[in-house]
C-alpha cells in the first residue's frame, strides 16, 4: 500500500543524509532565514533544514509521512507542519527561501503557484527531474514559453545532478537541484508585468516558433498587443481546468488504495 502511495504521488526519498547535509549547507541558507518544505516525506531533508534554519514549515499531504516527521521532530519549536495539498496552502507574507524534494508529478504546478505569486521566494532549491528542470530555464535553444515568463523576474541554474541510486525507490529518470534566486532588479518593470505575460502567452499560442528568440529580445521588445490583452489570464484559468481534471483523477485513484 505504501509504495502504491508513493508512486501516486511520485515520491523518491533522498536517503543519503551527508548529501543532503552537503546540499543545504551549500545553498547558504542561514539560522534566521524562513524556509519551506514541500513535501516533507520521511524527513529527511527536514532534519538538515533544522539543523540551519531557526524556522521550518514542512508541508506534506499524506497523513502517514506527516504524523511521521511530527514523531521525529514533534518537540522542535522551530518546526511547523502542515499536512495537507500545497497547492491550497497559503505561502508565507514575510521573505522566506524553499528548499524540497518536490512531487514529480506536480512540478510544473508548485514552480508556477511558488514564482507567479505575489511574494515568490527570494531563493529556491528545488529536487526535480533534469529534463523539467530544462525547460524552466533559459538556454541557447528553443525555449519554453514558461522560462520566458519567469526570466524577468527570476535567474535558474542546476546546482547538483544526483545518481539515480542516491534516490528509494530508485527513479527511472535523471534528477538534479534546480536553483531559482529572484533578481534584486527584475528586467521588466513592475508596472509592466501583465503586459510583458500577456503578450509572451499571445506570442506563443500564434506562433510556436518565438521559442527560437533570444531572451533578451523579449525584455527589449515587447509591447502593447490589442488582441493580447487577457491573455495570461486566460492561459492560468486554462491551466488550472486541467488541474482540476487531474487532481480529480488522483483523488479517485487515492481512494482506490485506501
Amino acid at each position: 500500500m505504501f509504495n502504491a502511495k508513493q508512486k501516486l504521488l511520485s515520491q523518491n526519498f533522498l536517503g543519503n543524509k551527508a548529501l543532503i547535509s552537503r546540499l543545504i549547507i551549500s545553498s547558504g541558507i542561514l539560522w534566521h532565514d524562513t524556509v519551506l518544505e514541500i513535501g516533507a516525506g520521511n524527513g529527511n531533508i527536514t532534519e538538515g533544514l533544522l539543523s540551519v534554519s531557526g524556522k521550518v514549515i514542512a508541508v506534506e499531504i499524506d497523513k502517514a509521512l506527516a504524523d511521521q516527521v511530527s514523531n521525529r521532530f514533534g518537540n522542535n519549536k522551530a518546526l511547523e507542519i502542515v499536512c495537507g495539498n500545497f497547492l491550497d496552502f497559503e505561502l508565507p507574507k514575510e521573505p522566506y527561501r524553499v528548499f524540497s524534494n518536490i512531487p514529480f508529478s506536480i512540478t510544473g504546478e508548485i514552480v508556477k503557484r511558488l514564482l507567479f505569486s505575489d511574494n515568490p521566494p527570494n531563493i529556491c532549491d528545488l529536487i526535480v527531474q533534469k529534463e523539467a528542470a530544462e525547460k524552466f530555464m533559459v538556454n541557447q535553444g528553443k525555449k519554453s514559453m514558461l522560462s520566458i515568463l519567469f526570466y524577468p523576474w527570476f535567474e535558474m541554474k542546476i546546482s547538483h545532478i544526483f545518481k539515480r541510486t542516491d534516490f528509494r525507490p530508485i527513479p527511472s529518470v535523471d534528477l538534479c537541484l534546480l536553483q531559482i534566486v529572484k533578481r534584486s532588479t527584475p528586467l521588466v518593470h513592475a508596472q509592466d508585468t501583465n503586459e510583458f505575460r500577456n503578450y509572451v502567452v499571445y506570442k506563443y499560442t500564434k506562433c510556436r516558433s518565438v521559442g527560437e528568440w533570444p531572451a533578451a529580445q523579449w525584455v527589449n521588445s515587447y509591447t502593447r498587443v490589442l488582441h493580447s490583452r487577457g491573455s495570461f489570464v486566460k492561459w492560468q484559468r486554462d491551466q488550472r481546468k486541467l488541474k482540476k481534471i487531474h487532481r480529480t483523477r488522483t483523488d479517485r485513484n487515492w481512494k482506490k488504495i485506501f
